[in-house]
């Protein structure tokens, strides 16, 4: 089947958002390609209508369980032979999927699973026709958290013939996109980039001491409508989970360290419904694809404004009206140091006290926040006017 026959046979579309299907074309012509795309834009979409126009089968390294599983689940329904392989899975699965292996199209695996011998040796005599790295920046990790990521090309060296090769993202400075080239080898990549401003959010940044206080009001004036708040830590994403409990805010909450089973469950509530609020950690929300999420609060400052736009983009992906909230306080900016100095690489810290110090500025701008984060990113966007607390204070 062609492009267009497989979009309509198994997503339900007629025609393609720009440029969905020029990266398409591109990788079926044996180009590289990175392609920068916002968030909520239709990333997956791309790299599954090409594994199903392939033969053989197609790699997805990703970073989070959590986002592998919501993607298989998906492509199952829709009738798309997919299957993930993680560290949640008994040997007696493992075994039971390697044995099926060649009957696979889309196979998702964590960087770590690249390093593995026995998926390895079930990879040999098959055809591997494509690699893609979702969630790109997060190659990143590589340096000093997940060491993993910065392997991937030596997987891809010990495959039989060089496959074809996509790395896709929604948040990436002119710099990480050159670290993603540099760890994959890309010797002269398309870079697809699409503007990454999403009109329909209102940034604003709330300056205060009493963070709760304000979080209750809103809530109190919301509770109709799905939202994420966002802690820099498990423990405070369990403190606030129990307190607006007892306040009567109910709530699902989720960070790395829950189990499995938890995790599952928590996720599932919100995603389908049953719960309106979620408590986390950058932990969730990779991937998950809500359309109606209507505001994202972050609670605590994140490490960096690539964080912040990552979190944020989960909000109002049906182009409607959403809010993007940033509760600052200085206090906060410790916090984050403290993260910063546990790295040991030296060159490393330096960068994320950048990172900290843009997101700070972000915080403390009078100018557009809609233009500060374009600009951060590289590229141009005149002043919002009605879409951040700072020009619509402006125009009053």
């Amino acid at each position: 089947m062609d492009k267009y026959s497989v979009l309509k046979k198994y997503f339900g579309y007629e025609k393609f958002k720009y440029p969905q299907d020029e990266i398409i074309d591109f990788v079926l012509e044996d180009k590289e390609v990175i392609g920068l795309l916002p968030t909520g834009f239709g990333k997956s979409i791309i790299f599954q209508v090409l594994a199903l126009i392939l033969e053989g089968v197609s790699i997805v390294i990703s970073p989070l369980i959590a986002l592998m599983e919501d993607q298989v689940k998906t492509l199952r329904k829709k009738g798309i032979l997919a299957t993930v392989l993680n560290s949640n899975l008994s040997y007696e699965e493992q075994f039971v999927i390697y044995s099926n292996i060649k009957k696979y199209k889309l196979i998702y695996v964590s960087p770590e699973r690249l390093e593995n011998t026995v998926f390895l040796k079930h990879l040999k005599g098959i055809k591997v026709s494509m690699v893609v790295v979702d969630e790109a920046h997060t190659i990143l990790w590589a340096e000093g958290f997940r060491e993993a990521f910065g392997k991937i090309y030596s997987f891809i060296e010990q495959l039989e013939k060089r496959p074809k090769l996509l790395a896709l993202t929604a948040t990436a400075t002119h710099s990480t996109v050159q670290k993603i080239r540099a760890y994959l080898h890309l010797d002269n990549p398309i870079v697809v980039e699409v503007p990454m401003d999403r009109p329909n959010l209102f940034y604003k940044v709330i300056s205060l001491d009493n963070k709760m206080n304000y979080l209750v009001k809103y809530l109190k004036s919301h509770q109709k409508d799905r939202g994420i708040i966002y802690c820099l830590t498990r423990k405070k994403t369990e403190e606030l989970h129990s307190k607006l409990l007892g306040l009567g805010f109910p709530n699902a909450y989720y960070h790395g360290g829950l189990e499995v089973e938890l995790k599952k469950k928590n996720q599932e509530a919100f995603t389908l419904g049953s719960q309106k609020l979620m408590i986390c950690t950058n932990a969730f929300g990779m991937g998950i694809d809500i359309p109606d999420i209507r505001f994202v609060i972050e609670y605590d400052l994140p490490q960096s404004l690539e964080d912040l736009v990552q979190q944020m983009g989960r909000a109002s992906r049906d182009g409607t009206y959403g809010e993007g909230i940033v509760l600052f306080s200085f206090k906060d900016i410790d916090t984050v140091e403290y993260f910063i100095s546990q790295q040991e690489n030296s060159i490393i810290q330096k960068q994320n006290q950048k990172k900290l110090e843009a997101l700070v500025e972000y915080c403390l701008t009078k100018k557009c926040r809609h233009r500060y984060i374009s600009s951060y990113f590289g590229q141009r966007k005149e002043n919002c006017k009605q879409a951040c607390d700072n020009c619509i204070k402006k125009s009053r």
